[in-house]
């Protein structure tokens, strides 16, 4: 039987999957409330928590080159 050993995802990614859960909890909320603030607050988190992905991507991108 082969051992499937897991790559352990990166702080970045894991920063990434959480404001996408933000998004998720702001648009129930958002619901519960009547108001888009929940939702307003959500947005900007994950956007917040989705730049070091993204500079991790552009640097290993730059480094290829």
């Amino acid at each position: 039987m082969a051992s499937s050993k897991r790559k352990p995802l990166s702080p970045a990614f894991r920063g990434y999957l959480f404001g996408q859960a933000l998004i998720f909890a702001g648009a129930a909320a958002m619901v519960l409330t009547e108001s888009y603030i929940p939702m307003a607050l959500a947005g900007s988190a994950a956007l917040m928590l989705t730049y070091p992905l993204v500079r991790q991507i552009a640097t290993r991108k730059r480094e290829r080159r």
